[in-house]
């Protein structure tokens, strides 16, 4: 540890400030000499590393100059005291001072004391400036992380406005969801739309990793959808809706891409058409897949695809199935396996199979009958997204 060898002597006579000064000097330090007792004595504090005192009160009159310092002053005053019992030792250390010198003692112990006195200071003084840095880098940091909450309250709200406000409810279908977001900022993200009164188109979608990145891409296929809906209201285009979910996750998928955020997107993405009943979905990494109840019993859908954003030339494939008269469609993020009370994806599966198919045909029961209610912190973000067709389900 560097510090600078500049000390003084305070009120000693001429003769022990010569005494004194003489070894230190051959030690290498740069001593003057004041005879003053207290005048001006705490303004020298910030010139010298080691103040080696002596005043004529003794310790009491050490005592009253180290009480008028704070903490980092005391650390540069060296008293030197002809007796001073335990107690009085102890009180001197607790004001601050680095060592105490108790005469006799010869030039060795004095180079020593001053030595000690001068390490102890500049440890201070480095701790001293090491919390102020600190103090102001945790000042930034309080002020930064403000910003970025209220940064993030504001995308969670973007993200709230994005996704749909209420069930939506057509003929006999009713389609509702749930999502309980990890953080403030959430990766899972639903959408569903009545189009030409006809068709209910849906999606559930689970973006990779947590924050911002990951928000800012549900937000993005928020629009995507908006903007292929729009066009093909313009343009009135019943036939590519009849084809719906033909090539949308292709699309999403270049999208995805082009942002160069390297995220990954699993999906199952659906249609339903109204007037025939029947369903058309494509899958993409979807896990655990939606799960299927009617009166005969629960069962996951079949189907497969490679998830978003790895494969720029990829495919997904359209399933087709006839909807019965009475059905549920519950379709879940990964994130929910983690509440459930079983381990492993078969148990977890199979949990959701005999707990849903045993549940009234409704979205609040499955969701409680999920526990949903009970989530408070989740690990990841949960979503759920169900239809349902009749009601004894």
């Amino acid at each position: 540890m560097k510090y600078e060898l500049k000390g003084l002597v305070l009120g000693a006579n001429p003769e022990q400030a010569e005494t004194w000064s003489r070894p230190l000097e051959e030690a290498g330090w740069d001593i003057e000499y004041l005879a003053t007792t207290r005048s001006g004595a705490l303004d020298l504090c910030q010139d010298y590393q080691v103040i080696i005192v002596v005043l004529s009160g003794g310790k009491s009159d050490i005592v009253s100059l180290l009480e008028r310092c704070s903490e980092r002053d005391a650390a540069a005053f060296l008293p030197v005291l002809s007796q001073a019992s335990p107690k009085e030792v102890i009180e001197l250390v607790r004001l601050g001072v680095g060592d105490i010198l108790l005469e006799p003692f010869d030039e060795t112990e004095l180079v020593e004391a001053v030595e000690r006195v001068a390490r102890h200071r500049a440890l201070y003084q480095e701790n001293d400036s090491y919390s102020s840095r600190l103090e102001k880098i945790n000042k930034e940091l309080r002020e930064s992380l403000d910003i970025l909450k209220m940064d993030q309250i504001a995308g969670r709200q973007v993200q709230k406005n994005l996704l749909p406000l209420e069930p939506l409810v057509f003929k006999d279908y009713i389609v509702d969801h749930e999502i309980i977001p990890s953080l403030y900022l959430s990766g899972d993200f639903v959408a569903y739309n009545l189009v030409f009164d006809r068709y209910i188109l849906f999606y559930i979608a689970d973006v990779s990793g947590h924050g911002a990145s990951s928000a800012f891409v549900t937000i993005l296929l928020r629009f995507i959808l908006k903007r292929i809906l729009r066009r093909h209201m313009i343009s009135n285009d019943i036939k590519a809706l009849a084809r719906a979910p033909e090539g949308f996750i292709e699309h999403v998928n270049r999208q995805v891409m082009a942002t160069g955020l390297e995220k990954q997107v699993a999906m199952f993405a659906g249609a339903i058409d109204t007037d025939t009943n029947i369903l058309r979905y494509s899958v993409a990494a979807q896990v655990p897949m939606p799960l299927f109840i009617t009166e005969d019993g629960a069962r996951f859908l079949p189907g497969k695809g490679k998830i978003i954003g790895l494969f720029e030339d990829a495919t997904w494939p359209v399933e087709e199935m006839v909807l019965p008269d009475k059905f549920r469609l519950v379709m879940v993020s990964d994130g929910l396996l983690e509440t459930l009370p079983v381990n492993g994806l078969h148990a977890q599966e199979r949990y959701l199979q005999e707990t849903l198919a045993a549940t009234p045909a409704n979205h609040q029961a499955m969701c409680r009958a999920l526990a949903l209610d009970k989530v408070t912190e989740a690990a990841d973000d949960v979503s759920i997204l169900t239809i349902c067709r009749g009601s004894s389900v």
